[in-house]
């Protein structure tokens, strides 16, 4: 029978240390291992119907979809979309996140970059393609002065010069703000100028996405130059066309006008001719002018 051959004891010390160190590289390749999460966030989206025959777009978006699930494929959490296509996960991994759209007629899947804290997007899906924007970056823009205010059932109605008057309902994931400054729609009033980037619903009115105040300078002073592009003689009113949308001008007895340094009459406002108007701003968008200068 063969002695039995013993291991130094230096060679199991050795041995020993190498597998201490192999465990603690396989400890930490564990925990920078993509399923371990490195942080959660919260998703607040809308999905909507892409538009177009070649797959889906976040140009002319349709109406929110209801009934969509949406699950975040690493973790399975998921959630449906509601009657306008909303929908709010949290616990969403930090980082690039597919996304899983599903329905009856869908079958869609999306990468979406999550940041910490919470994420705004839109979705527009067409079958089984996806494209993930920021949110308001699908669906209509509608740009004009505010008519009326709604805080009761969130909605208001915007002058806008191409699609006239539009009314835009908002929910908790609407996004409100002036700048940088966060508002709430109590803070919105009749003659603010407002840039809503919404979705076309089922009523024909449109759901915001967001709302961004640009003029809150609610019967104060406004001035617009430009060229008179139309005469309205019987209701004392001219439409000017400046740098931005044609703005009516309204005139009253109060109304000053000069021509060229010196007194003259509405008579002397006639199309094609150089004005300069100084007034107060109405509900409807127009200016009531206090003084109206021909160039």
């Amino acid at each position: 029978m063969l002695p039995r051959s013993r291991i130094p004891l230096t060679v199991s010390f050795t041995i020993c240390v190498l597998a201490a160190l192999l465990l603690t590289a396989s400890c930490h390749e564990s925990s920078s291992s993509p399923t371990s999460p490195a942080g959660s966030a919260m998703v607040l989206g809308t999905v909507v119907r892409g538009s177009g025959t070649f797959g889906a777009t976040t140009l002319g978006a349709g109406m929110g979809l209801p009934g969509v699930t949406v699950r975040v494929a690493r973790t399975g959490r998921s959630a449906q979309t509601d009657a306008s296509g909303n929908f709010s996960l949290t616990g969403v991994p930090v980082g690039n996140v597919d996304m899983e759209f599903s329905r009856a007629d869908i079958n869609a899947r999306a990468s979406v970059q999550v940041s910490p804290g919470t994420n705004a997007i839109t979705v527009a899906v067409t079958g089984s393609t996806a494209v993930v924007v920021p949110r308001g970056h699908a669906g209509e823009e509608i740009e004009g002065l505010v008519s009326a205010v709604s805080t009761g059932v969130g909605t208001l109605t915007v002058l806008d010069q191409r699609l006239g008057a539009v009314v835009v309902q908002t929910t908790g994931t609407t996004v409100l703000r002036h700048g940088q400054t966060t508002m709430t729609l109590a803070q919105i009033q009749i003659g603010m100028r407002v840039h809503v980037k919404a979705l076309l619903q089922a009523d024909n009115t449109y759901l915001a996405t967001e709302i961004i105040l640009q003029d809150e300078n609610v019967g104060g002073n406004r001035d617009v130059e430009g060229t008179v592009t139309s005469v309205n003689s019987m209701e004392m009113s001219f439409v000017v066309q400046s740098t931005g949308a044609p703005v009516t001008v309204k005139t009253d007895s109060s109304t000053t006008f000069r021509n060229r340094g010196s007194s003259a009459t509405f008579s002397s406002v006639t199309i094609g001719v150089m004005v300069e108007v100084e007034g107060i701003l109405q509900a409807d968008g127009s200016i009531l002018a206090r003084r109206v200068t021909i160039e």
